[in-house]
């Protein structure tokens, strides 16, 4: 039994007398978070007074939620994405929102901060991290209420955030009554697409609800091709394959979030919440390969018919208590989450003439739980300081079943039942003091402790299937494992704001971060591939993998002007050591295998730069417009990989977005431009990849005929961008390429948006 949750415990006792002590030492001054909305005074009416004694005037303060711009007034710095900005271009998927996003990119499904991504920038939702088979893609962004980007760490939120963090915050209680209907389509000559959303909110005196809940499904298809070529040093081709594949498949899905809460008359609220959703999908694929030149490995399967079934299911329960403590706020959760995911890979794989089949048909089912806990205390204390101590702890389980059926030939099938059963423990504990110093400095101090300890079991029965016969299906190699890791994380950020009204403000972050190894890749079990090459090897897990720690420093310049109009300048470094990369070998059988390993150190330097401003300011032909633009260019070195092109993570070298709208009367316009450079990457010293050019343009329009009607249109992929990868092995025996193509498609999608 791992010792976290009796810290857990304890650390909440311990809370609990110093905040009695803190609002003992506390003094009679005000202090203002950097969190907390700013203040303003407004006169009352005069008490009224006996003629002996002079009337006293009552001054009463008020939160002044509209001149609070968390952007320029928080110490620590973050861009804030609001609903509007979510929804304006009717996407259905919460990649295509951050596509746009200043600093931000998007390869793929993988989001990314200074061209990062890998598990170097942390993916949050509601401050916390996923539930165990999570996946975004069940998120749409009509139950997404604002999206946090955080360019440097903070003792809040977890350290594991090298490259920065993204918040996803869902939408939740209302302060009126909302009532409101959304209904999508998505079109393209690959995809239909169609979405029902709706949220439904009431508040009666102290008591509130909010319910959203959203219907979608659709389909999708795909083809791409592909060349596969080895040349030898002589410049001969002594092997050269085609492929062509054709895939297809539907997919459709319920998703349900209902939260209550009551606001007691001395400050305290009680919040529950709940959520859920679910997930079929269904797709099938044929891929058929036309072998020009050369022989390959036996066997040499040039067919595939393969179908993927795939469920998954969440339920999510939340309890939230507020309270008024010893002077401040105690803010106490509980969640419990469980999800339930099958996968299967029914696969029939034939040789030339189909004088050869493999059956294979493997399933998985994975049950997943996790109970967190978190408790966060702040008050003021002294003049001018915000405290704030909590602690962070969660125990994952997961259960994972693989059942392995294959059949080669006429030999009798085989079966193997591979069962992985990992635990994961996280504690946290973190302390942090934002200090209004005066009205130009303010200052961010904190520090968090991080532990986490995995353990897995691993067991295998069933019949062996031999490596020679099925092609290198022999049963997976695990072991248990038991890894500890833990960091220390202070962190220090600083706001000056330059004297006047002039709008200049500096920024300084110094940050210890790190990114911890994943269940995946500290497990020592093997996969293997059905047909094994430099491409498509096997996958091997490392259990003496130790976290990726860095040092980083953050510099902004920010200037804000009338309406709304600000220019800002950021860089940055992050000094990386203990670097997890994949190695591609040889193994003594004759089959490649990647595996993660630590090797060496990195450096990463970014340069962001931001521009925004309404139209009238550039002139009154303008005054209509909006425009916004974004850069960002990378650099990173991986000093265990020989240059050039030896980025991290094949780091997103140059990245920028412009964008546009236009508003007049109930008509709205905008179109936005986002690009990425592409660049070789050297991966090893004998692996490349090529990141080709990504130029993605959108659209939409806008019609409000009413108050309670709206109607959305919208275009995406206007430039139908195409999907490529090349990559390269190079030792020497010769050269391996293989380059793959995939049209892009244009997508036309409407909404119309009612509010009943």
């Amino acid at each position: 039994m791992s010792p976290y949750p009796v810290r857990s415990s304890l650390a909440i006792a311990l809370l609990l007398p110093a905040a009695g002590m803190a609002q003992t030492a506390a003094s009679t001054g005000t202090t203002q978070s950097t969190s907390a909305t700013p203040a303003s005074t407004a006169a009352a009416k005069p008490a009224a007074a006996s003629k002996d004694q002079p009337a006293i005037q009552t001054v009463e303060v008020k939160g002044a939620a509209s001149s609070y711009d968390p952007r320029r007034d928080d110490t620590a710095s973050k861009t804030v994405i609001n609903a509007e900005e979510i929804r304006k271009y009717g996407d259905d998927n919460i990649f295509d929102v951050l596509k746009r996003a200043p600093g931000v990119t998007v390869t793929g499904k993988t989001i990314r901060m200074r061209g990062l991504g890998a598990g170097y920038t942390q993916i949050l939702v509601n401050g916390d991290r996923p539930p165990p088979g999570f996946s975004l893609d069940t998120l749409t962004p009509d139950q997404i209420e604002r999206i946090e980007v955080v360019r440097a760490a903070s003792a809040e939120f977890s350290m594991q955030s090298i490259a920065g963090t993204i918040n996803i915050v869902l939408r939740k209680l209302v302060s009126k009554p909302q009532h409101d209907l959304r209904l999508g389509l998505m079109h393209s000559s690959q995809q239909n697409n169609g979405n029902v959303n709706g949220t439904w909110a009431e508040k009666v005196g102290s008591f509130s609800y909010f319910l959203n809940g959203s219907l979608y499904g659709g389909k999708n298809a795909v083809a791409s091709t592909s060349t596969d070529r080895f040349t030898l040093p002589s410049g001969q081709v002594s092997q050269e394959r085609n492929q062509a594949f054709d895939g297809g498949g539907s997919y459709r899905g319920i998703a349900l979030f209902p939260r209550v809460a009551w606001k007691f008359e001395n400050g305290d609220e009680l919040n529950l919440s709940a959520g859920g959703y679910a997930t079929r999908s269904n797709w099938d694929n044929v891929s058929r390969t036309d072998n020009l030149v050369g022989t390959f490995a036996t066997p040499d399967y040039v067919e595939n018919f393969s179908g993927s079934p795939a469920t998954q299911r969440m339920l999510r329960g939340e309890v939230n208590w507020i309270a008024k403590l010893a002077g401040g706020k105690l803010d106490l959760t509980l969640s419990h989450e469980r999800t339930r995911n099958t996968n299967g890979d029914d696969d029939t794989y034939y040789t030339a003439g189909r004088a050869l089949r493999l059956l294979r048909d493997w399933d998985s089912t994975v049950h997943a739980r996790r109970e967190s806990l978190r408790a966060k205390y702040t008050r003021s204390l002294f003049d001018g300081h915000a405290l704030a101590a909590g602690i962070d702890t969660s125990v994952q389980e997961n259960d994972e079943v693989r059942v392995r059926d294959e059949q080669l030939g006429a030999a009798a099938p085989t079966r193997a039942v591979d069962r992985f059963a990992p635990r994961v423990t996280r504690f946290a504990a973190y302390a942090q003091d934002e200090w209004s110093i005066d009205k130009q400095l303010s200052l961010y101090l904190g520090a968090r402790w991080e532990g986490v300890h995995t353990d897995s079991s691993a067991d295998s029965s069933g019949d062996t299937v031999s490596a020679g016969s099925v092609a290198g299906s022999a049963a997976d190699s695990a072991a248990d494992v038991h890894a500890r890791n833990h960091v220390l994380g202070p962190v220090l950020q600083a706001l000056y704001k330059f004297p006047g009204a002039s709008g200049r403000q500096l920024r300084l972050a110094l940050t210890r971060t790190y990114k911890a190894p994943t269940i995946d890749q500290l497990t020592a079990r093997r996969y293997y591939a059905a047909v094994n090459t430099r491409f498509n090897a096997d996958a091997g897990g490392n259990p003496d993998l130790r976290p990726e720690l860095a040092k980083g420093i953050d510099v902004a310049y920010e200037h804000y002007l009338a309406q709304g109009a600000m220019v800002s300048v950021s860089v940055s470094r992050r000094a990386i050591t203990d670097t997890i990369r994949s190695r591609l070998d040889l193994d003594p059988d004759g089959r490649w295998v990647v595996r993660p390993l630590n090797d060496g150190d990195a450096l990463v330097r970014s340069l962001e730069t931001e521009f925004k401003t309404p139209g009238k300011l550039l002139g009154d032909a303008l005054a209509a417009f909006d425009l916004r633009a974004s850069l960002a260019r990378n650099w990173s070195q991986v000093s265990s990989v020989p240059g050039p092109g030896n980025r991290l993570d094949a780091q997103t070298p140059l990245s920028g977005t412009v964008g546009i709208d236009y508003r007049k009367g109930d008509l709205s316009l905008g179109s936005s431009f986002s690009y990425q450079k592409g660049a070789w990457v050297r991966v090893s010293e004998f692996q490349s990849q090529r990141q080709f050019i990504q130029r993605n343009l959108d659209a939409y329009a806008l019609w409000k005929f009413n108050p309670r009607y709206q109607l959305r249109l919208s275009l995406s992929n206007i430039l139908q961008q195409d999907t490529r990868q090349d990559r390269l092995y190079r030792d020497a025996a010769g050269t391996s390429r293989e380059r793959s193509f995939q049209p892009g498609v244009r997508r036309a999608g409407v909404n119309l948006e009612m509010k009943l």
